[in-house]
């Protein structure tokens, strides 16, 4: 590894820490402080790392902690009582209610990671996939639904040049992968067929997060289930799932901001 790419993560690593030590936020003024970094490349890796979705910003007291997509990575979020848990019981009923697997997945771009997965009672005797995973951003409804989630302009701007170089040729030119984002920003959710790969489909929805979609509940199966029909049906459980994943999720965020217990 270079000089350059290896003071880059050991500053990012520095700035982690500092940003973890704080459970109830911190500033960007107390971050450099603590890791000791200038306030101008203090404030750089910040802002990466609030994209890539490993940190969330207050907007009000613009203070900085851990997302809930890092941490359930980490395991700081795997107490018998937090915020982890309780977001798997939700997709476990979910599970239990459509019969088949759930997850809930982070937009981390140019992808989009698993973080949690419930099997369905119908993967019974299948092996299921590894948890945490990547998958590509084009190739998912949680990948389309959490873009749909963002600012047209944002998408051009950040996905624009990932799209020309990575996306496959089925979707067609960028000008109409957009107008697709449009039609899922209006139904709420989106569904793929054959996309990831063959013989599978998925249904997606955003889970809102006080004022972003950061993270995106899904149901799959085999595409012989889950047909245009099923997902008439399925929606509305779909879209009533991302609504109590979202409540759940801001009730947690506000009571880190206010540096109450989570648990």
């Amino acid at each position: 590894m270079a000089a350059s790419e290896s003071g880059l993560v050991r500053r990012t690593i520095s700035v982690l820490r500092a940003v973890a030590a704080h459970p109830e936020g911190v500033g960007l003024s107390e971050v450099a402080r603590e890791s000791g970094i200038p306030k101008a490349t203090c404030y750089r890796v910040l802002n990466v790392l609030e994209r890539e979705s490993w940190l969330t910003l207050d907007p009000g007291n613009r203070r900085y902690r851990v997302s809930l997509g890092l941490l359930s990575l980490v395991g700081g979020l795997l107490d018998n009582d937090g915020a982890y848990r309780n977001m798997r019981q939700v997709l476990t009923e979910l599970a239990a209610q459509t019969q088949e697997t759930c997850g809930f997945d982070v937009l981390l771009p140019p992808n989009v990671m698993v973080v949690a997965q419930m099997p369905g009672p119908r993967l019974i005797g299948q092996t299921p996939k590894p948890v945490p995973r990547t998958q590509p951003v084009w190739a998912t409804s949680t990948g389309k639904v959490l873009l749909a989630a963002l600012d047209r302009q944002t998408v051009v701007d950040d996905y624009a040049q990932e799209f020309e170089e990575h996306a496959p040729d089925h979707l067609g030119d960028f000008d109409e992968f957009l107008k697709s984002l449009d039609v899922i920003r209006e139904h709420g959710y989106a569904y793929t067929v054959d996309e990831l790969e063959q013989g599978a489909a998925s249904i997606a929805a955003p889970v809102r997060v006080r004022d972003k979609y950061p993270y995106a509940v899904w149901i799959g199966g085999p595409t012989f289930r889950l047909t245009k029909e099923w997902v008439d049906t399925t929606a509305p459980y779909l879209l009533q799932t991302s609504k109590r994943l979202s409540d759940l999720l801001s009730v947690t965020d506000l009571q880190m901001a206010g540096g109450l217990p989570l648990y």
